[in-house]
């Protein structure tokens, strides 16, 4: 962590200049931030900040000379590229303050500056720092010995929510819950004050986490969730204060219609959020205007092994969204709707009625082809009304968004009828109608040069346009005029910066100047004079410029917040029936081009697919015909399928690909497969492949093992496990043992009864299946030809030769 060295205490300003003062006042205020400190058309950076920017964006370290004998390391970006930089420092955990001019350099005393915004990892809120299409979560997180608290927000978006989980192991359900959110920064409790400084902690594979930062310890040993820690004064955390806070923000008596009045745990991670919000971002505070409270129990469990495993979001080669089951499903036309549908992939349901809701949906998209077509092509143009709507909210939305905000409304508008599909749409016209009576269809990006507002809505502001229109047209006549009136054909009307607009005779001339010239300066060749009517003129001319924009940027003002206090909130809703639609439109997309089925769900403990593919395999390899096979586990019957085969075959193909048909099927998609009857499943666990821990000095063996007893003690008769070549981390008699065990435990132990592939190169187990009546042996076929081994990829009975 880097710190402040600034001097504690009150500023010396007789020893200081102004400007530093003013600077060091600031700094004073926001010591764990980088402050980026407008100066003309720089941010500047000073002190140890300077060289902290400096470093990590490879930009010229020099020196600020402050007057009074002070100089300091100096680093500064130009002001139109400071998003990129900022980007860049916040994507490696620093904070940053923007520190902006609010009034206009006049050249007599100090340019009055202030905080516009801190950015940190989760509470960024400029568009060209996000990516569009996923969430950018801040979280925050607190521990007690029964249970745990955690609460979640995204400021571009509104979406705020909670959930407290009692349990014997509220470390492992909390590391659950922060790997299935991904926040891009966690707030934790300090056990002791934290260290100043100005970069969060990343928790990365190396786990180096400094011993006093205070972290408790559960955050120590939190598994790598691509995000930061930032440690937080315990005093947020406090339940009364963080209720308190929570009561005065939504202006309630009591947070029982926000489901969590008795989760004490939940309101904490909740009110910690919103004490560090108001801290960073006053102006994201609005816009919260919700918080849900969650149950865990609702929803398939799925720990960070798996999601990896299973590649959900990332790829294991390359870490990159191709390649991975949301890269398919995704075939969303709105970020909004891509967005909410890596939710559901995330966050796979146990609720058949919701589920069965979606599959309905999707039926019918995929019955009405022409339907899905208009309807995807009129979403494309909605844009991304949900983070615009909440721009809005939080009073920051450009003339630009306005305009974008508009457009999307009319495409609302345009959208076919979906025949009930979805709860009754308001596209909010009388919305778009203000936005388009107000503003112009092309705006400038930013708002205090003018040019924003349509002739004809403000009569105040098309006076002044008038005036100043006609006052520019009588100067322009004026020369012809004057020219006419005085004989004088010479005479020219000029302008310069210093005398305004003037009237020039030459030497010749100058006795038929007429009386009501007022001589203003002489020249090598004549002179120059003005009039009465003509400095009259020139005030509306040079004075209208800046009344219009003043007034124009007030007008903006007020319609941005009329539309924000009245409309936001129905725009915000709309917002999300059109996510849904959207994402549920994708669903339909992929399984009319894939050639996807409808599942039947139930609450059975039967997994039955016929001709099941894998999802990302058939896509990406579309050039080699995939064989698809036949799956039939039940709890009563074939609970255990123990796998043999030669590597390369296609055993874990199987395996993974039964465990997406499963995800897909319980966030409501449909899936590759010619029939599927899926009993709902609790959990997905996955123990494939083997690596050691270095951070942790575990080795393969000890990993494989620590992860395989984390799913021995958690799997119920409901869950579905995939175990891929169990105790091959060590030796070949004390592997086949542990692998036995291991089966034997699955089938025989009554908290667990699992539905499991148990994959394996020890073809002794095989005899297992002899003793056990639930243990099916299968492996994939493979035959000879020409003295060359062929790999027929289909699971067949029996145990391999």
């Amino acid at each position: 962590m880097t710190h402040s060295t600034q001097p504690p205490g009150q500023l010396d300003t007789a020893q200081h200049s102004p400007i530093r003062t003013q600077y060091l006042a600031i700094k004073r205020q926001y010591p764990d931030a980088l402050i980026f400190f407008r100066l003309g058309d720089f941010y500047e950076t000073f002190d140890t900040d300077a060289e902290v920017v400096a470093r990590e964006l490879e930009i010229t370290l020099t020196r600020k000379d402050w007057g009074r004998g002070e100089r300091s390391p100096l680093a500064g970006v130009p002001y139109h590229a400071v998003e990129g930089y900022i980007a860049r420092l916040i994507g490696r955990g620093y904070r940053v303050a923007v520190v902006d001019q609010v009034t206009e350099p006049t050249g007599r005393g100090l340019v009055e500056r202030e905080v516009a915004r801190v950015i940190t990892p989760g509470t960024i809120i400029d568009p060209a720092m996000l990516a569009a299409r996923r969430n950018n979560y801040l979280a925050a997180a607190v521990i007690a010995r029964d249970g745990a608290g955690i609460a979640y927000v995204d400021i571009t978006t509104g979406e705020f929510a909670c959930t407290q989980v009692m349990a014997n192991d509220p470390a492992g359900i909390l590391a659950q819950e922060i790997a299935r959110i991904s926040p891009a920064e966690l707030l934790v409790e300090t056990a002791s004050a934290p260290r100043q400084g100005v970069r969060a902690i990343r928790v990365a594979a190396e786990g180096d986490v400094p011993e006093d930062d205070g972290l408790p310890d559960w955050a120590r040993d939190l598994p790598s969730f691509g995000g930061h820690l930032t440690p937080l004064d315990g005093r947020d955390f406090a339940e009364r204060s963080a209720r308190d806070r929570l009561l005065r923000h939504f202006q309630v008596a009591t947070l029982e219609s926000f489901g969590c009045e008795g989760a004490p745990l939940a309101i904490r991670a909740a009110g910690a959020i919103m004490a560090y919000l108001t801290l960073t971002q006053r102006g994201a505070i609005d816009q919260i205007i919700q918080l849900q409270t969650y149950s865990v129990t609702n929803f398939m469990t799925l720990d960070a092994h798996t999601r990896r495993n299973l590649e959900l979001f990332e790829s294991g080669r390359d870490r990159q969204a191709k390649g991975t089951l949301c890269w398919v499903l995704d075939q969303s036309m709105t970020p909004m709707g891509s967005r909410l549908l890596r939710r559901w992939v995330g966050q796979p349901l146990l609720e058949l009625d919701v589920l069965r809701e979606r599959q309905e949906v999707v039926a019918s998209l995929c019955a009405d082809s022409l339907l899905r077509a208009r309807l995807r092509e009129h979403l494309r143009q909605v844009g991304d009304l949900e983070r615009l709507a909440n721009r809005l909210l939080q009073r920051i939305a450009s003339a630009r968004d306005l305009i974008a905000l508009a457009a999307g409304l009319r495409a609302v508008e345009a959208l076919p009828e979906t025949g009930g599909l979805t709860e009754p749409i308001d596209p909010c016209s009388d919305v778009a109608a203000m936005i388009e009576a107000a503003i112009v269809p092309t705006p400038p990006i930013l708002l205090t040069e003018g040019g924003l507002i349509r002739p004809g809505y403000a009569p105040e502001l098309d006076d002044i346009n008038d005036r100043s229109r006609g006052a520019r047209e009588w100067i322009a006549n004026l020369e012809a005029v004057e020219r006419q009136r005085t004989g004088i054909t010479n005479l020219k009307v000029g302008f310069n910066k210093v005398f305004g607009y003037f009237i020039e005779i030459t030497s010749s001339q100058i006795a038929k100047a007429p009386a009501d010239y007022i001589r203003k300066q002489t020249i090598t060749t004549g002179e120059r004079f003005i009039t009465p009517a003509l400095k009259e003129y020139e005030s509306l001319v040079l004075n209208a410029q800046e009344r219009q924009t003043k007034l124009e940027y007030e007008i903006f003002q007020r319609l941005r917040q009329d539309l924000a206090a009245i409309h936001a909130e129905r725009i915000v809703a709309t917002a999300r029936i059109l996510a849904r639609l959207d994402a549920l439109a994708a669903l339909a997309e992929v399984a009319e081009t894939n050639h996807y089925v409808r599942p039947t769900l139930n609450g059975s403990s039967r997994l039955h697919i016929v001709a099941g593919r894998h999802p990302v395999i058939e896509v990406t390899q579309r050039d080699v015909p995939f064989v698809p096979n036949d799956l039939d586990l039940d709890n009563a019957a074939t609970q255990i399928l123990l796998i043999t085969g030669p590597n390369m075959s296609g055993k874990s193909t199987i395996m993974r690909q039964t465990a997406l048909i499963v995800l897909m099927a319980q966030i409501g998609s449909f899936v590759p497969a010619e029939a599927a009857t899926i009993g709902l499943v609790d959990r997905i666990f996955t123990r494939i492949g083997a690596q050691d821990d270095i951070a942790t000095g575990q080795s393969t063996f000890m990993v494989e093992m620590v992860e395989t007893a984390n799913i021995l003690r958690h799997a119920t008769p409901r869950s579905l496990v995939v175990l891929d070549e169990i105790g091959r981390g060590t030796s070949t008699y004390d592997g086949l043992a542990i692998a036995r065990a291991i089966v034997e435990y699955l089938h025989q132990h009554p908290r667990s009864g699992a539905k499991t592939f148990f994959a394996t190169h020890y073809h002794e187990l095989v005899e297992v299946a002899r003793q056990l009546p639930h243990v099916q042996p299968a492996t994939i076929a493979v035959t000879e030809e020409d003295g060359t081994v062929v790999f027929l990829r289909t699971l067949v009975p029996g145990g391999a030769d």
